[in-house]
């Protein structure tokens, strides 16, 4: 009863933090209050959200990164955390009108398909579980960021001086963001990729749902590669730069899927 109640006020506290960013976004103007309280009810989410990772995970007598049932859920925790963390220093406050529905989506979705599969494999797989979701993590902040430059950008175009989006950081401070996000998850899918190879070989079930893993990891991490060399060669910043983004993180979403749809870790050991 006490986990479920936990889970509950998780959900309504990032509902609520929902509600108070696009409140303040569709304000036209002062909002001081609610872009203070936004942040505020997010991490009384996170600190909810934390304690019931731990607790189901004792329930269930399972390691958090060990259990697909829990692997998105800890994904959204840390994007919270790395929000808040980041939030003022890098402008991009706004960026919590994606972190909080989000985030209520990927508690919903690991609470409900499925149940906490029994822990399984070793520290390999323990690894590379966990580079994933921090990779994961940064990635989910860093397609909100391309999603936040893609609209100031229209509505820049479109000359509106005020909108449901009229509090947007500037766009350069987007395009910056959203390189430096995915400048440090990039190491950690790659070692997310070498960590799931060898899993793999060590399952060899050649499963469909292994092949589907592997196919999106990789495309996931050509599409970022791709999005930091072509920057750093061509100077492919902003939309070119966001969609990229978007479509690696996607994919991303899309190996997370399959895990949840076709089985545990320990069934087929994923490229990430």
């Amino acid at each position: 009863m006490g986990v479920e109640l936990v889970f509950y006020a998780t959900v309504v506290a990032y509902a609520v933090a929902t509600v108070l960013f696009f409140r303040y976004l569709a304000r036209p103007a002062g909002g001081a209050d609610t872009r203070k309280m936004g942040p505020r009810v997010l991490a009384v989410a996170a600190v909810l959200h934390a304690a019931y990772v731990c607790l189901a995970s004792v329930i269930a007598n399972v390691c958090p990164v060990k259990s697909i049932h829990f692997v998105a859920s800890i994904a959204a925790l840390l994007a919270t955390g790395l929000y808040l963390a980041m939030r003022r220093r890098w402008n991009i406050d706004a960026l919590g009108a994606f972190v909080a529905p989000v985030s209520l989506t990927f508690v919903l979705g690991s609470r409900f398909v499925g149940a906490a599969d029994p822990a399984v494999g070793g520290g390999l797989l323990a690894v590379h579980v966990t580079v994933n979701v921090l990779g994961d993590a940064l990635f989910l902040l860093a397609s909100g960021t391309a999603v936040l430059y893609l609209v100031e950008e229209r509505r820049l175009k479109q000359k509106r001086a005020s909108s449901v989006f009229g509090k947007l950081p500037p766009l350069d401070a987007l395009d910056l963001a959203e390189h430096r996000l995915l400048l440090i998850g990039f190491p950690l899918l790659t070692l997310g990729i070498i960590t799931g190879t060898a899993w793999a070989h060590r399952i060899e079930t050649g499963s469909p749902a292994e092949m589907a893993r592997a196919l999106f990891a990789y495309a996931t991490w050509v599409l970022f590669a791709a999005v930091l060399v072509l920057r750093a060669l061509l100077g492919w910043r902003g939309r070119r730069a966001a969609y990229g983004t978007i479509a690696g993180f996607l994919f991303a979403v899309a190996v997370l899927v399959v895990y949840l749809i076709r089985g545990p870790l320990g069934g087929a050991g994923g490229a990430t």
